[in-house]
């Protein structure tokens, strides 16, 4: 469905300049979805950090660090089933980028590939401690931190202002309801 903000040839129409107030109207799921990115990857970055073994150095053991580890792939995998669910439909519905198999969806199987390997790693070294290994998990990690991080910028990006507006009016952003 081509938006009534686009002329029918599909070239975008020159939009006049936002006001402060549209702007943060229209950037509001953007900035939600921002503070929602930047604790996921805070908790990347911490499982990734304490991989080496550091985490007894925070006074966890094996088992509370593969808790947390396990903990941050039910986060990412409940913020995504939330998007699927609640978030993309309405978008898509005049947003290309939301659509089933387009980019955002297509990302997150590509994360979620590597968090199958993240369960995996866990559910093994859980189930003998000494086999826990510091560069297989990392590896597990590093198996989808590019997808990662560019997923979780391109969603914000597709969520700002000069994009949203595109395809939503003020008051349609008021209403989306998350």
């Amino acid at each position: 469905m081509e938006s009534s903000k686009e002329q029918s040839t599909g070239v975008e129409a020159a939009l006049p300049p936002l006001t402060a107030h549209e702007e943060r109207i229209y950037n509001s799921l953007a900035t939600k979805m921002q503070y929602f990115h930047t604790g996921l990857q805070a908790e990347y970055e911490e499982c990734y950090e304490l991989a080496d073994g550091k985490f007894t150095k925070r006074g966890m053991s094996l088992s509370q660090y593969l808790g947390f580890v396990d903990q941050f792939r039910m986060h990412i995998t409940m913020h995504h089933d939330i998007e699927e669910a609640h978030v993309f439909p309405t978008l898509a519905k005049r947003m290309p980028e939301f659509r089933p198999n387009e980019r955002h969806k297509n990302s997150h199987k590509l994360i979620h590939d590597g968090l199958d390997k993240i369960e995996e790693a866990v559910k093994r070294f859980k189930e003998d401690n000494s086999s826990y290994n510091p560069v297989e998990m990392r590896e597990a990690f590093d198996s989808f931190r590019e997808p990662l991080y560019r997923h979780l910028a391109e969603e914000v990006q597709d969520l700002s202002a000069e994009n949203m507006r595109k395809y939503w009016s003020v008051a349609e952003v008021r209403r989306l309801g998350f």
